[in-house]
């Protein structure tokens, strides 16, 4: 609305100012384009999604899956229902399934949709031999922290020039971290960005199952872990800008002390070594994923 359209109301001798508010209020949200998500599948990775844009303005949502789940948005019982509500589409599947969605889906009318795949080891040439070329593709590789806004999330799409394309780049920035990536590169963030939470909960169990020793109950390991956790982030966050990583590995190691004792079995027994073994481990399943789905 413009300016002077605005004024004219507010000054007008027939509504009150907080009448007026609430008018303008309805009109502007009225003017706004509602974008619709439309969720294939409601699983951990799309419920992250709905949970990390729910609170923005302008944005609805529903999904198609074999059941209805305890959620407060739209159900679709037929995906071509959902290709209907949606203006971006989010593959939200198994690997495994996702050509049998694809089947169903190059049947359905995508003029003007959005197609978000982020479907691990599958690339934008599998989902092209169904959709074609002239879909628009959006390949994402996030991780669940998209429902905390937290993510690293990598993106490459078919068609690097379009503007529903840019507009989804910066929608991701509101759910972390976004970096446009070759998609030859996808397989190994996959391992370290989209696997990785799951490995570092892995150390962190290490340490846990390490301090079954104190006889301390669960609950009270996992608060100090997180505490421990969130200390060392907040520790590499402030200081990451000024000090590389191992600068600030030796401002807390004490020549002589348990930390440099710690770091030399580290070092001796070449533990950085095996757990570069645990991301080569993700990353060649990624490939054979992806030469699987060519």
């Amino acid at each position: 609305m413009h300016s002077r359209e605005r004024s004219l109301l507010l000054n007008s001798n027939n509504r009150n100012s907080l009448e007026t508010e609430r008018f303008l209020e309805i009109l502007e949200v009225k003017s706004k384009k509602i974008m619709k998500h439309g969720f294939i599948g409601f699983g951990n990775l799309t419920r992250a999604v709905y949970h990390g844009l729910k609170e923005e303005k302008g944005m609805t949502f529903a999904y198609f899956a074999r059941n209805r789940k305890e959620v407060d948005i739209l159900f679709c019982e037929q995906i071509n229902d959902l290709v209907s509500f949606a203006d971006v589409i989010w593959l939200g599947i198994k690997p495994q399934d996702l050509n049998g969605i694809l089947e169903q889906l190059k049947e359905c009318n995508l003029d003007g949709k959005t197609i978000v795949s982020p479907v691990a080891g599958k690339s934008i040439a599998y989902i092209e031999q169904y959709l074609g070329k002239n879909q628009l593709i959006v390949r994402i590789m996030p991780n669940l922290a998209m429902a905390y806004r937290k993510s690293v999330t990598a993106f490459t799409t078919n068609r690097p020039g379009n503007k529903k394309a840019r507009e989804f780049f910066a929608l991701l920035g509101k759910l972390g971290k976004a970096v446009e990536l070759e998609e030859s590169g996808f397989n190994l963030f996959t391992s370290v960005f989209g696997s990785g939470p799951a490995f570092i909960l892995a150390f962190i169990q290490i340490f846990k199952d390490k301090m079954q020793e104190f006889n301390l109950p669960g609950p009270l390991i996992d608060e100090l872990l997180l505490e421990l956790t969130q200390g060392t982030t907040l520790y590499f966050a402030q200081n990451q800008k000024n000090y590389s990583i191992e600068e600030l590995i030796r401002n807390i190691t004490s020549k002589g002390g348990t930390t440099q004792a710690g770091l030399e079995y580290f070092r001796d027994h070449q533990i950085g070594k095996h757990f570069e073994g645990v991301l080569d481990a993700a990353r060649n399943r990624s490939e054979e994923m992806s030469r699987n789905g060519r």
